[in-house]
């Protein structure tokens, strides 16, 4: 009907509900589809922002350590380099706790709350707690899709982590 829209579901805080969990049900199909990769393939540099595969899956990675500890009050780990990263087998098992953590730590936050925090190059900076949710959730999905990218530039089946399949995943769940 014209005019009326059905109101997202919010959470306590006044977020959609499903948005914190889109990071850990996308990063769960990237990891899933580099399975098909070759050792030489995932470390290849394709000249990328960030190299190939294995850089990229280094910045991001230590993007979401990073704005984690920040979220916390932390002190920020250094960005990894792509030799640092965990194996391939034991990347999701780390990231997928990472990202719960993180999903369960900023639930508690106020989503106009000040973050006080220090960026990579030692400026302080200040932002609102929604407005650094939103652009991890923001950055992570642009990478990812740098990594969708590199797969399909190796001959691979890339999945699909569009936000619309994860929200017709979340219904048919609800069901």
């Amino acid at each position: 009907m014209r005019g009326t829209r059905e109101k997202p579901r919010l959470d306590d805080h006044g977020r959609p509900a499903d948005a914190a969990r889109l990071p850990a049900w996308a990063t769960a199909y990237i990891l899933e589809a580099l399975a098909a990769l070759s050792a030489g393939e995932y470390e290849r540099d394709l000249g990328s922002s960030h190299g190939g595969v294995l850089g990229t899956l280094a910045h991001l990675y230590s993007t979401d350590l990073i704005w984690t500890a920040r979220l916390k009050g932390e002190r920020p780990p250094a960005l990894l380099a792509p030799s640092a990263l965990p194996t391939r087998p034991e990347l999701w098992p780390l990231w997928s706790v990472q990202l719960n953590e993180r999903r369960a730590f900023a639930a508690a936050l106020r989503p106009g709350q000040q973050l006080h925090y220090t960026n990579l190059q030692g400026e302080a900076m200040v932002s609102r707690v929604d407005e650094a949710l939103r652009h991890m959730i923001n950055h992570a999905s642009y990478h990812r899709g740098q990594v969708v990218t590199l797969l399909r530039q190796l001959g691979h089946a890339a999945p699909n982590t569009d936000l619309i399949r994860f929200y017709r995943e979340r219904s048919t769940l609800e069901r």
